[in-house]
């Protein structure tokens, strides 16, 4: 993708003044009255990832804008292990007062916390500042399979239920959960195939091992477009970016829609003012058109907003989630 389609960016241009000019006329109202001064020395963003992932990419964007933006360094600190809670509870110890931040993926915000015991609350320890983006997913199938559409996947999963296969990244992951909120909405039986990684399974699924697999645009468009792997439908709530014509999974199966996705979470106590402050430097930055051209490369969709509705957003995932987990935990798919 190298072009950033011109609708695109006069929608972005638009919400950009309108943050920047409330988000000013409100952060110095609020900084006026109570006589603070933000910032006052370096912002450091904690990815609970290694350096080198997508998040870890999309953070340093971010901090070379915000570098800019508030005159003062912005470094990213990767604080990976513990399946994202070390870097997550660091940041919820932190002191409030928006210099450190977390980078949270959807994994360490919503799914992990509903698979394991994680020593972070994201509802008590943290307040959000916005998301920073969303990353299209898509629903893909071998060649060897014989499947062309989600209509494929449910007639064949019923003429034998428990034979088609999906792989995963690891049991209890986003995608292996993809997987299995596929199953509970189409009312079929799917055997899970668990891999040490997204790219082994990509390969499994191009060798034949696997029916099936969800995963991001970006990985496996090189394969989508080398006829290698068949796309079957996005799973983002819009039509593809990249594949225009592919359909998405909720016009076969309403509500069938898989987002990965990205927040920046300041801790609990963290001013009003402050988390005004940094949506509205986090705002100026998604609609930057040259930050977006460079996020949509990577497969990003930028995602301004209020951070109000980030925690809409996050509260309405963990709904979601919550409840394909239940049916997997009550099915003993899951430890």
């Amino acid at each position: 993708m190298t072009s950033v389609p011109t609708s695109f960016l006069n929608r972005r241009r638009l919400l950009r003044g309108l943050a920047a000019t409330a988000g000013a006329a409100l952060t110095g109202l609020a900084f006026a009255r109570s006589g603070a001064r933000f910032p006052t020395g370096r912002i450091t963003l904690v990815t609970p990832m290694a350096a080198g992932g997508s998040t870890d990419y999309a953070a340093r964007l971010l901090a070379r804008d915000l570098t800019q933006a508030l005159g003062v360094p912005a470094v990213v600190d990767n604080k990976a292990g513990a399946s994202g809670a070390i870097g997550a509870v660091f940041v919820a110890r932190a002191e409030a007062d928006g210099h450190t931040l977390l980078v949270a993926p959807s994994t360490v915000a919503v799914v992990n916390p509903l698979i394991s015991d994680v020593s972070y609350d994201m509802n008590n320890d943290f307040r959000p500042i916005g998301l920073l983006a969303k990353v299209e997913n898509v629903l893909v199938a071998s060649k060897r399979s014989g499947i062309q559409s989600i209509e494929d996947v449910i007639r064949l999963a019923k003429a034998q239920p428990g034979k088609l296969t999906f792989g995963s990244n690891g049991e209890g992951s986003a995608l292996h959960l993809a997987g299995e909120f596929l199953a509970q909405l189409a009312g079929v039986d799917l055997l899970h195939v668990p891999y040490r990684g997204a790219s082994p399974a990509e390969l499994a699924l191009i060798a034949g091992e696997i029916d099936l697999l969800v995963t991001n645009t970006v990985s496996v468009a090189p394969h989508i477009k080398a006829g290698s792997i068949v796309p079957v439908a996005v799973l983002s709530s819009a039509p593809s970016q990249q594949f225009p014509d592919l359909p998405t999974g909720s016009q076969t199966l309403p509500g069938f829609v898989v987002d990965t996705w990205v927040a920046i979470y300041a801790p609990k106590d963290t001013s009003d003012a402050v988390v005004t402050k940094l949506n509205g430097m986090l705002n100026e930055f998604l609609t930057n058109p040259e930050y977006a051209k460079d996020m949509i490369s990577r497969g990003f969709e930028p995602a301004p907003g209020t951070p109000q509705e980030a925690l809409q957003f996050q509260q309405a995932e963990a709904i979601k989630w919550t409840k394909v987990v239940s049916s997997v935990k009550a099915a003993k798919r899951l430890k």
